[in-house]
């Protein structure tokens, strides 16, 4: 990390690194408030269509009959989207099958990894859910992390604070892109990101902060502490859309976005980072909610009007109202890869009727079957996974 990179007030901040003669590393000053950024120069446009786009995303899922299934379908999207960021190789189609067997048999190494991502965020998901933003504390990022990391061969303990000098990029510190506060300085610098998660306006100011911007504010931070030894990116990720749950908004997945303008992800990151350039980087992410939640609606939407066609053909079907037939739609909704086993714990039915229903919605066209010789019976519902496999700047409505 060269000194000139850093603008003037960022080089103040920088502290030797012990035991690495001439590198420094960078103990970032508390997240800014309120008062220091809402009034940046030309935020206030892409802020405010930010937060008129969560609005209206909220408005639509309050309106959905199965706003969970959708939940759950995007949280699978969210979690490929934001590994592959960095670097694995697993699909949504890879990851929703290893879900549904448990097998690994001829899946990439990392849809394991990818799995963890789902875990972690459905736990976090979970925890802010019932206690709102005081669910927020350094033990809840650890334990995102410790579900995130777990089973990985790493020499790092998953679940703690990295008590060693980490850098990014480069193999050596002195060939660092960035290197983040030492081990010693994370634990106060966690807790002036936890205040920052845990907002609550004071008396003394003037301009309440918007979510959209504390967003912002809380990932940037918590890239540059860099508390882990590995998983940063994507723990950081996760805690966009708990925030958003927290303050009882759906949750709303940015990782598309990211994944699609990873070079300005990165740039305007650093940005922050080096120079403190807090306006490039807000205008970028406000930019990202913006696109991200027209991606949820569109996908939303879609989803629902898979659902309708397959209940209507369901019902002309012609079966008696107690078939168990009438049932799957909404399970192949939120589980869009299914075996008989699957089916049969998710809706309590036995097994013979489960592969019974299987089988007559694959000759109606619901379902597509893998290949006979696997070791499992796997039925895939094609039009779900289409429509979760589309770019994230894909927004046509369905």
């Amino acid at each position: 990390m060269r000194k000139t990179s850093l603008s003037p007030e960022r080089r103040k901040l920088l502290v030797p690194v012990v035991g690495r003669s001439g590198a420094f590393a960078l103990v970032p000053p508390p997240a800014p408030r309120a008062q220091q950024l809402v009034g940046l120069q030309g935020l206030q446009g892409e802020v405010r269509r930010a937060h008129t786009a969560l609005a209206n995303l909220r408005t639509l899922t309050e309106g959905l009959p199965n706003p969970d299934l959708v939940t759950r379908t995007a949280d699978r999207r969210e979690a490929v989207r934001s590994s592959q960021i960095e670097g694995t190789s697993s699909g949504i189609h890879e990851l929703l099958t290893y879900e549904a067997t448990g097998s690994d048999e001829g899946m990439p190494l990392d849809v394991r990894v990818t799995l963890n991502y789902v875990t972690s965020l459905e736990y976090g998901l979970q925890q802010v859910r019932e206690q709102g933003i005081t669910a927020f504390s350094c033990d809840l990022i650890k334990q995102l992390h410790a579900r995130l990391m777990s089973g990985e061969d790493t020499m790092w303990t998953p679940g703690e604070f990295r008590d060693k000098q980490n850098w990014i990029g480069g193999f050596r510190i002195d060939q660092a892109r960035f290197v983040p506060p030492p081990a010693g300085n994370v634990p106060d610098c966690m807790d002036d990101l936890i205040s920052m998660l845990q907002y609550v306006p004071g008396e003394e100011e003037k301009i309440e902060m918007p979510i959209v911007i504390r967003m912002a504010v809380v990932h940037a931070q918590f890239e540059t502490i860099h508390p882990f030894f590995d998983g940063n990116g994507r723990v950081g990720r996760i805690l966009l859309p708990l925030m958003l749950a927290a303050e009882d908004y759906p949750p709303v997945y940015l990782a598309g976005y990211l994944k699609d303008n990873q070079r300005e992800y990165y740039d305007t990151l650093a940005g922050v980072q080096l120079q403190g350039k807090w306006a490039e980087w807000i205008r970028f992410f406000a930019t990202g909610v913006d696109a991200a939640v027209q991606e949820s609606i569109s996908t939303a939407l879609g989803l629902e009007a898979i659902l309708r066609k397959w209940k209507e053909i369901v019902t002309g079907l012609g079966l008696r109202r107690q078939s168990v037939v009438y049932r799957f739609p909404e399970l192949m909704l939120g589980t869009p890869v299914l075996t008989a086993h699957k089916a049969k714990d998710a809706l309590g039915i036995s097994f013979p009727s489960a592969s019974a229903a299987l089988t007559l919605l694959e000759e109606k066209g619901l379902l597509v079957q893998r290949e006979k010789h696997q070791r499992y019976r796997t039925f895939y519902a094609r039009d779900v996974i289409e429509l979760l496999n589309r770019s994230a700047g894909t927004v046509n409505q369905v």
